[in-house]
């Protein structure tokens, strides 16, 4: 195994940092192993820089969005509505299926906390679900052959779109973190977002939504400021 192919490994699961930082670190040890056993004259995943964790996702801005909703077709773009107007993890989307769309809304069952949610649609995610053919009878992400798509086909077609544009800095995920902005921006309680988001922990939902309620409250802010100023 050559150096390029445990950072191949990595990079293909970077939408899950911790993972994908995890893989290096095994395949170092198991390496090291065989170099004591003779197997193996030196370890080529050794040194490979981490992917950041934490606050590497942020949302995207309004211009990204506009930017990647011009350009962008297919899939890619179905990804992407679905992304924003639903607000779950890049896993929820691969699983959605047709089946699961009700009374202008889908249905949703996250995989990572077990929460079931009933999301209505955007009015740009449903222009999108409207005007894309439909190739499988069942996953509403699916390849032309009607087989579900993984997330690694859809983040690499979508990366490739991204660096036309420039717009290589913002992910997949990010766009959870933007739909909760908007939906923060627009004035909703946080018990609200949660109803999108499917967020337990209010401190969750604070930490999707910090730019745009600060955003919103500094608006506020300078609205009082102004009329302070009026009355002198």
């Amino acid at each position: 195994m050559r150096r390029s192919s445990v950072i191949a490994a990595q990079m293909a699961n970077h939408h899950r940092a911790r993972f994908a930082n995890y893989i290096p670190h095994m395949l170092s040890i198991l390496f090291e192993h065989a170099i004591d056993l003779d197997w193996q004259r030196d370890n080529p995943a050794k040194g490979i820089d981490k992917i950041k964790t934490g606050d590497g996702h942020k949302p995207w801005t309004k211009t990204a969005i506009a930017i990647f909703r011009k350009n962008a077709d297919g899939l890619p773009l179905l990804a992407f509505e679905l992304a924003l107007g639903t607000g779950q993890r890049a896993s929820d989307l691969t699983r959605m299926q047709w089946s699961d769309v009700e009374d202008d809304g889908i249905w949703v069952t996250q995989n990572k906390t077990g929460v079931r949610l009933w999301i209505p649609f955007t009015a740009n995610l449903r222009a999108t679900l409207n005007a894309m053919p439909r190739q499988s009878l069942h996953y509403i992400l699916s390849d032309k052959f009607g087989r579900q798509v993984r997330y690694d086909l859809i983040q690499k077609r979508s990366l490739k779109i991204k660096k036309t544009m420039g717009l290589e800095e913002f992910t997949l995920h990010g766009l959870r973190y933007s739909a909760a902005g908007e939906l923060a921006e627009a004035g909703c309680t946080d018990h609200q977002i949660a109803s999108i988001t499917g967020h337990k922990s209010l401190s969750m939902i604070q930490k999707y939504s910090r730019g745009a309620s600060q955003k919103a409250l500094a608006k506020q802010a300078q609205a009082l400021r102004e009329q302070n100023k009026n009355k002198t």
